[in-house]
Parts: structure tokens; sequence; C-alpha cells
């Protein structure tokens, strides 16, 4: 199918964007600071494309397998990326940014379409409301995350007193904890409406605002742990190490559900909406 190439092509240009940033980080070039994030648009337009193409052949957007969730889910990821970029000119990000959109495309291709389909009757605004608002938040805490193993591995080289390139190449500790306090702030309110859309949709649907899915349970747990994590900045003044820590602990928690929460849980988002 055409999308499938689009895809393919979509991984291929995410790898070379990788090795241009690695390149970059190497030999800190301005020349590679410039062509990386330029081939990780180009994939971006592609990974665009290929969506667009599923959606037509679809005749509506959807998420129904794993495949097409990591799909939207790297797609969010680097586009989002790419705003922070013309924001911020944080060119490093992407050292850790492309290397996960790779890692998620390529395990898409890996898993391939389930062809699975949405009942009509899920064919709603909800549902599209829901899943758009919980993928933008996990998106956000992707970059959080990111910005976070930037903050331990500045301050590793600092405690070392290793002043390399890599030192001068980082943003201080300063500006790394504030970008991680801004993606906080954006990530926390984008999960808590995708989880409230989500229970809004379930009642809709099921008769039920809550039960004990594991899917529910897991954003729960996961809300509660960005919660006070948020909280501790807020009025405990919870800065730097720890922050960083457990913004780690909280996308390892959503990404190893995202992952493989289904397979270990099976739950009604594993595509089984009966």
């Amino acid at each position: 199918m055409t999308e499938i190439l689009l895809f393919k092509g979509t991984a291929l240009l995410y790898l070379l964007a990788m090795g241009a940033f690695f390149i970059y980080l190497v030999l800190l070039k301005d020349v590679y600071a410039r062509v990386a994030p330029f081939i990780l648009l180009a994939g971006f337009v592609l990974h665009t494309a290929g969506l667009a193409s599923q959606i037509a052949r679809n005749g509506f957007p959807v998420v129904t397998d794993l495949h097409e969730a990591l799909s939207v889910y790297s797609w969010l990821i680097v586009g989002i990326y790419l705003l922070v970029q013309v924001k911020y000119r944080l060119t490093v990000l992407g050292c850790f940014v492309a290397p996960l959109a790779f890692l998620m495309a390529l395990a898409g291709l890996a898993v391939g379409p389930g062809g699975g389909e949405l009942p009509p009757g899920l064919r709603t605004s909800w549902l599209y409301i829901h899943v758009t608002l919980a993928f933008l938040g996990n998106a956000v805490f992707a970059l959080a995350f990111a910005v976070s193993l930037m903050y331990l591995v500045q301050e590793s080289r600092l405690k070392t007193k290793r002043m390399t390139a890599l030192y001068k190449l980082l943003p201080s500790l300063e500006r790394l904890d504030r970008l991680n306090y801004t993606f906080l702030v954006w990530g926390f309110p984008l999960m808590t409406l995708g989880i409230i859309t989500g229970s809004l949709w379930a009642g809709f649907y099921w008769g039920a605002y809550w039960s004990w899915d594991p899917r529910y349970i897991a954003s729960v747990i996961t809300w509660l742990l960005y919660a006070a994590l948020l909280q501790g900045r807020i009025t405990a003044g919870w800065r730097g190490k720890r922050a960083a820590t457990l913004t780690i602990v909280g996308f390892v928690v959503v990404l190893g559900y995202f992952l493989w929460g289904d397979a270990v849980f099976p739950s009604r988002h594993a595509g089984n909406f009966e």
C-alpha cells in the first residue's frame, strides 16, 4: 500500500536525521546543525503524507492497533520538537528525539498493520478528541524526558569536571530545568483532559465513566506521579536532579504501558471495543 512505502521512507529519513545529529555531536559543525533538523522535517512531511493516505483509505482517523499508535506517537513527538526548535533553537535536543522517532517508526513497521476496524458507534468526535489530547500529552512528556536526560548528562559532567565539547554543546542546567518545567506544565493539562474526555467517552459508549480496566489504572497512576512532581516543583521547590529523575520515571511508565501494557494486561484499548 502507498502508506507503507511512505512510512518506510519516513523511517529512512528519521535514521538519516539521527546520523546527522550524531555527527553534529562529534564534529560540532554548524552545517550539521542546519542539515539535521531539515532532514527530520523532510521525514515529518513524508510521515504526514503517510498518515493522510491512511486516513483517506479508512475514511476516518483511527488508532486501532500498535502499528498505528506508534506511527501517530512518533509523528507528534517530531512535530512538537520542530516547533520547539523554531522557538528555542535547541538543536541538541534532536539528538534524543531523532533516535526515539526512528525506533518507534521502525517498531511500527516491524509490527505491521493490524487491520483493525473501528465500530461505527465509536466514530465520534469524543474518541478523536480523547486520543488527540492523550497522545499530545504523552508526546510533550517525551520531550520532557529527553530534556531530563540531557540534564543528568550535563550534571554528571559538571560533577566530574569533564569539560568536553559536549559540555559546551548542552544548555546550562538552569535552562534545562526550566524547559523541563515548561514541558510538564504543558503536558499535564493535556494528559488530564485526555483522561477526562476518555472517561466521558466511556460513559457514553459503555455506560460507565470508570472501570477497573488496566489502561484506566495505569493512566491514573501516571497522572498521580506527574501531579506529585508538579506539586513538588511548585510548593516544595523540587528542581534539578530530583525533578529530572522523576520525569524520566514517569515517562518510562508511560512508554512501558504504551508498548507492552495491552499484551500483559489485556484491556478494551487493545482493540476489543465490544
